[in-house]
């Protein structure tokens, strides 16, 4: 995982204020100047209400230079910020703000919370700058943090929250400020289910052991018994089946208090429908990647190594990639006979954006060996990007190059690659980090 690019640091440039500071304060407060409009300039995605409240000023204040200055810590120390500056003029009190150069999402990694809009709402009446998005630190972030911890203790959720930027999140790999249960562990509690026929009770409730006990995710762990339920269903020929997850409320807390654990209940209600065998699986005969070098691609999956409905989707998908479309989609369409029993599919694939290929590292290599590397790779920065060819380099570097060979024999050789949406480019860095070495 990267670690995030540093923030720019943040500056607090106190300006002279002829109004205020050129008169001496008499014993024991400083003299407040009369009331004066407050402005602020450079962050027009804050309303001037927003500003106000989050720098703790009212419209038409009477300030003294010590206010001014701990109004402007106050707005600096949210994080926001890289630079806020003040000055008076004949208008009256005027700020001066550079926002910071990156915020970030926030991210519920394992809170028995429900993110969207309504604790975006909560959050933004509390922090009146917070629009959804956080920096990564500050008087906001620690606001939010404890605002969570808040939430949970209202549900009688004693919980300690760490917050942190963290990349790799998600489908698209975002990077965002993820809040996280450090303590007491959050897990999947009692599954509630309803639906199961005799014939598969047997094998639901394998599953449904396997599935309590195990890490709750905010955002996936409903997906995620939706996905094993049905991969279920479907393995057993159940092509119609329809899943429906629900979170119970409260979360349970359990056991004793130096061995808490917080469980979230479910309730999957299932509708089996008949059983299916597969027909035909169609393809868009005017498609950009023909079926055929689908079909060369799912000649190397070994067979019985899955559904064939899903190997063939994965072999779409790898075909896409391997001509640089990375961010394809790829929907399946049923046809049911309730006559025969059979059930026939139509694809749809949208190909997105061409990628191209931008920069390779080879992270861990000697120089010798990694300018070595370097001479076996050719796919040059600005050709379309093909993942396959990526997938296969260090076997291929391997059998070019004997010296290669013997030295990658010592190490454990990875891989990761960081496609950029905004500029289509992709990254590839290969990792090499050296085996252990057995005992003897």
């Amino acid at each position: 995982m990267n670690k995030p690019a540093a923030l720019i640091a943040t500056l607090l440039l106190f300006c002279s204020l002829p109004s205020l500071a050129q008169k001496k304060a008499s014993p024991p407060a400083q003299r407040k100047a009369p009331a004066k409009a407050i402005r602020f300039e450079g962050a027009p995605q804050y309303s001037q209400e927003e500003l106000l409240a989050a720098a703790g000023l009212k419209p038409g204040a009477r300030l003294t230079a010590s206010d001014v200055k701990a109004h402007a810590k106050q707005l600096n120390d949210t994080g926001l910020f890289a630079v806020v500056k003040f000055s008076t003029d004949s208008k009256g009190l005027l700020f001066t703000l550079t926002p910071a150069s990156q915020l970030f999402p926030i991210h519920l990694d394992n809170l028995p919370l429900k993110p969207g809009k309504e604790l975006d709402e909560k959050l933004h009446a509390q922090f009146p700058l917070y629009h959804g998005l956080a920096p990564a630190n500050g008087s906001m972030v620690e606001g939010i943090r404890q605002t969570l911890e808040q939430m949970l203790a209202a549900e009688g959720i004693m919980a300690t929250v760490k917050a942190e930027v963290t990349s790799g999140l998600g489908s698209k790999k975002v990077t965002a400020m993820n809040f996280t249960v450090a303590s007491p562990p959050v897990r999947i509690g009692p599954i509630q289910l309803s639906g199961a026929s005799p014939a598969m009770q047997a094998k639901v409730n394998v599953l449904v052991s396997g599935e309590t006990g195990s890490a709750f995710d905010t955002e996936n762990s409903a997906i995620g018994l939706k996905n094993a339920f049905e991969d279920l269903y479907q393995d057993q020929g159940y092509a119609a089946v329809e899943v429906e997850v629900t979170q119970i409320d409260p979360p349970i807390v359990s056991g004793p208090s130096s061995d808490q654990a917080i469980e979230i209940p479910y309730s999957v209600a299932i509708k089996e429908g008949g059983i299916y065998k597969l027909g035909t699986i169609g393809y868009p005969p005017d498609a950009l990647v023909p079926r055929a070098e689908v079909q060369k691609v799912l000649s190397k999956y070994p067979a019985g190594s899955g559904r064939p409905l899903d190997l063939f989707l994965l072999a779409v998908r790898d075909a896409y990639h391997a001509r640089g479309y990375l961010d394809c989609s790829i929907v399946s369409h049923p046809s049911f006979n309730e006559t025969t029993h059979i059930v026939n599919y139509g694809l749809d694939a949208v190909p997105g954006p061409l990628y191209q290929m931008g920069a390779v590292e080879f992270d861990g290599a000697p120089d010798a060996m990694a300018v070595r590397l370097k001479r076996l790779w050719k796919l040059a920065s600005g050709q379309t990007f093909d993942e396959s060819y990526v997938s296969a380099f260090a076997a291929f570097a391997q059998k070019k190059d004997k010296f290669l060979a013997k030295w990658m024999q010592t190490v454990v050789t990875t891989y990761d690659i960081k496609p950029d949406p905004a500029t289509h480019e992709v990254k590839c860095t290969y990792h090499f980090a050296k085996a252990a070495q057995g005992g003897h």
